[in-house]
């Protein structure tokens, strides 16, 4: 990944709830896509506690955008930026009162460059840490991203991650559907499997569980969100997996690796 200088235009001091804590640590939590020559509206929903302050990035080329506004979990919401979002210049955002829970941010931008450009939310979490580890998603998603310490009494909500373990990975080429056996299951009995998509989003038309008695379950997975897990129960006298079959393609690229995840 490339180093880029981070510095703010004074031009950009006029946007409103602008602001560059000196000291601020920021999370990276993901991107969104943005078009070329085309105001897109586009949402990120992704967050899991409360936050101090948000980053915005654009990646790939400078980003022109009617409107960023972060909606928040009282109802109210807060324009974060409008402008020139420049690939070289993160813009932090001060969040109304400082201690907001925000439940999404809508994009209403564009790329003036062919092949356009992401841009990356980052969150300045500071005290709020103990609560995105309680959040339902930690044991699955931000405890991968984060890899912050488990708080004292472990996640309430039973999904700590001690509880789960990461079995392998199986790669799908090509944009048709593959099959592909995943075999690594060591004689593990297991309440719930999990698929997460790596590098892209993904499809699995079909996929069935194989259990030591020789009975098989066609399971729902469906689509798969890039780095969001989709959890599926298994039966209750049905949990000594043998194998698990994957008809799967990638959404959008050549090539898609699928994270499979089980819990104890």
């Amino acid at each position: 990944m490339k180093m880029r200088t981070m510095f703010l235009a004074a031009t950009a001091l006029m946007t409103a709830g602008f602001s560059a804590p000196a000291l601020a640590d920021y999370q990276r939590l993901g991107s969104v896509d943005v078009g070329f020559h085309m105001d897109k509206d586009t949402q990120w929903t992704r967050f899991g506690g409360g936050m101090e302050g948000l980053r915005l990035e654009a990646d790939g080329n400078d980003v022109t955008c009617a409107k960023i506004v972060a909606h928040f979990g009282d109802g109210s919401q807060q324009n974060v930026f409008s402008g020139k979002l420049r690939e070289d210049r993160p813009v932090n955002v001060d969040l109304a009162g400082g201690t907001r829970k925000v439940r999404d941010v809508s994009f209403t931008c564009r790329s003036d460059e062919r092949g356009g450009a992401k841009i990356y939310l980052s969150a300045e979490i500071g005290r709020y840490k103990n609560d995105w580890m309680k959040s339902p998603d930690w044991a699955l998603f931000w405890s991968r991203l984060f890899h912050w310490t488990t708080p004292m009494g472990g996640n309430q909500n039973g999904n700590d991650a001690n509880y789960w373990v990461t079995l392998g990975r199986e790669n799908f080429q090509g944009r048709g559907d593959r099959a592909e056996t995943f075999a690594g299951w060591g004689g593990r009995s297991v309440e719930r499997i999990g698929f997460r998509a790596i590098n892209d989003d993904a499809r699995c038309s079909r996929v069935s569980v194989t259990f030591g008695n020789g009975m098989t379950r066609d399971l729902d997975v469906g689509r798969l969100d890039q780095g969001r897990v989709k959890n599926i129960d298994l039966p209750g006298g049905n949990r000594n997996v043998r194998s698990l079959k994957m008809v799967c393609s990638a959404a959008n690229k050549n090539s898609v690796t699928i994270e499979i995840l089980a819990r104890k």
